[in-house]
C-alpha cells in the first residue's frame, strides 16, 4: 500500500496570512534599520560632544616648554614697571644721603674752623696737642709757612701748582684730610704737619732743609 505524503493534503496559505506575514517581516526590518541609525546618531552625538568639550573651558595653562616669546606680555610689562619704580626709589635714597653726607661735611668743616680762628693760633695748638712740639718748633714752622705762603689758604705757585699754606703739590693731596682742601685752614695745616712729621720728624728739621735747598 502506498504511503501517502504529508505535505501532499497541506492546506494552502490564503493571501491574507501571506500578506501579515510578508508585513512582519518588513516590520522587522525597518525596526533593526532605525536602531542601526539611532545607534550611529549616538555615537556620532558623543563623539561630537567629546570634541567640543574642551571648547567650553576659557583656561590657558603655559606648560614648562613654552617659548620664550610667548610669556604673557601683560605680566611681563607689569614687572618691567615695577623694576624702574625700584629704580627710582634707589636713584632718590643715593641723592638724599650724598645731600646729607655733604651737609654733615660742610658742617664738620664750619664747626672746625669757627674752633681754632687765626691759621697761626690752629697750628700751635695742633701741634702741640697731636705732636708734643713746643714753641721753639712753631718759632720753625711759622718761619717755613711764611717763607712758603705767607700763611694764605689760597696761595698758589704760578709754575709749580703747590697750593695752600704747606704748598702741598699738587694741592689735591690735601684732600685726604677733607673735601675743602681749597678753602679751610684746618684741612691744610692737619695735612701740612702730618707731612713734615713723616718726612722730616719736627718742622725745624722742614725748615732746616728749606734753608739748604730752598724747598721742603
Amino acid at each position: 500500500m502506498r504511503r501517502k505524503d504529508r505535505h501532499m493534503h497541506r492546506r494552502p496559505r490564503t493571501f491574507p496570512s501571506r500578506l501579515a506575514h510578508g508585513l512582519v517581516g518588513a516590520a522587522t526590518v525597518v525596526v533593526a534599520a532605525l536602531a542601526v541609525i539611532l545607534g550611529v546618531d549616538s555615537w556620532s552625538a558623543a563623539g561630537e560632544q567629546q570634541t567640543v568639550e574642551p571648547q567650553a573651558s576659557t583656561r590657558i595653562e603655559v606648560s614648562a616648554d613654552t617659548p620664550d616669546g610667548a610669556v604673557d606680555k601683560p605680566a611681563a610689562g607689569q614687572a618691567r614697571r615695577e623694576q624702574v619704580a625700584e629704580q627710582q626709589r634707589q636713584k632718590a635714597a643715593r641723592a638724599v644721603r650724598e645731600a646729607r653726607q655733604k651737609r654733615d661735611r660742610a658742617a664738620r668743616s664750619a664747626s672746625r674752623t669757627v674752633s681754632y680762628g687765626d691759621p697761626h693760633r690752629i697750628a700751635a695748638s695742633m701741634m702741640s696737642e697731636r705732636y708734643g712740639w713746643g714753641s721753639g718748633e712753631y718759632s720753625c714752622l711759622s718761619s717755613l709757612w711764611g717763607h712758603e705762603s705767607g700763611w694764605d689758604v689760597h696761595a698758589e705757585n704760578p709754575s709749580s701748582g703747590a697750593y695752600g699754606i704747606p704748598q702741598a703739590l699738587p694741592g689735591s693731596k690735601m684732600s685726604s684730610y677733607g673735601s675743602d682742601w681749597q678753602d679751610n685752614a684746618v684741612t691744610q695745616i692737619e695735612w701740612g704737619l702730618a707731612y713734615i712729621d713723616q718726612s722730616y720728624g719736627t718742622p725745624c728739621g722742614a725748615w732746616s732743609t728749606f734753608q739748604s735747598q730752598g724747598w721742603y
